[in-house]
């Protein structure tokens, strides 16, 4: 059996993937917490899924395509979470601490971001055995959440073990963790999936605190149709959307190289000219 938590880059899905992995290790059937995500190969990933006597847990974000086209739907279970796209992309800037007018931190590494996310969400949500968390809904509910993903699982959980495993995923002891990996101890990392750029600014909307207005209005217009689907707010009218070329997943064209205009330094200004909603 294969059980892949599959969630989007800074949404949460370390705390999910801590969570189904003590749900499933409390049980009898061995698990084996994957280290090299789905597998080598699709064949492996597929013998995985198709293991009646040992479970594969698996933890992975952005899949080359010939996976995505090929993961199976017998024998596996899928977790995904999801965040707002803005606060998920200004998370990732903290992650990296990249400051405004950072090379890394240009139009191109957004666009790309975005579209990544995307681009596995249509891989994965239209999975036959799926679970979907919004990290805005679960993220302050342990218990909830546990309960959830145990359902899900088809496991019924004594309440010692709901109690335990929610105390281990409280925001202090994460932060322990951290710290510890900090300190060279990789063990942490093996057993929780912590990295040492574990989330530590979860709150709604906080992109308004990272993102200047350029970046801001760049995401959503790139995810506006996502945004509007998952029920955020957008916070720009339509017409003052940014240029961008239109999606495309499939093999890029070969384009001229094309001259290069000046740079303009981004903007600090913060102002968000859409609705009381934002």
């Amino acid at each position: 059996m294969l059980v892949v938590v599959c969630g989007m880059h800074r949404s949460g899905s370390t705390l999910v993937a801590q969570l189904v992995s003590g749900l499933l290790t409390a049980q009898s059937k061995p698990v084996t917490i994957s280290s090299n995500g789905l597998g080598d190969t699709v064949e492996e990933m597929r013998e995985r899924a198709a293991d009646p006597d040992r479970i594969w847990l698996a933890k992975v974000h952005q899949q080359a395509r010939r996976f995505r086209e090929g993961l199976p739907d017998a024998g596996a279970i899928y977790f995904y979470t999801y965040r707002d796209m803005r606060d998920a992309l200004a998370s990732a800037w903290r992650k990296n601490r990249l400051q405004i007018g950072d090379p890394e931190r240009s139009a191109q590494a957004l666009q790309t971001f975005i579209r990544s996310q995307i681009k596995a969400a249509k891989a994965f949500e239209p999975r036959h055995h799926l679970w979907t968390g919004k990290y805005e809904d679960f993220v302050h509910d342990l218990e909830g959440l546990t309960h959830e993903l145990a359902a899900a699982l088809q496991i019924q959980p004594p309440p010692a073990l709901v109690n335990s495993l929610i105390a281990a995923a409280r925001p202090e002891e994460q932060r322990k963790r951290v710290q510890q990996l900090s300190e060279g101890d990789a063990s942490v990392r093996a057993s929780t999936f912590i990295t040492s750029n574990h989330i530590t600014d979860g709150r709604e909307g906080a992109w308004k605190d990272t993102l200047t207005v350029a970046e801001a209005q760049l995401a959503e217009t790139l995810a506006r149709t996502w945004l509007k689907a998952k029920g955020y707010a957008l916070c720009f009218r339509r017409d003052q959307a940014a240029s961008v070329p239109p999606l495309r997943y499939g093999r890029r064209r070969r384009q001229q190289p094309q001259p290069q205009s000046q740079p303009q330094p981004p903007s600090k200004r913060r102002w968000w000219p859409f609705t009381s909603s934002c």
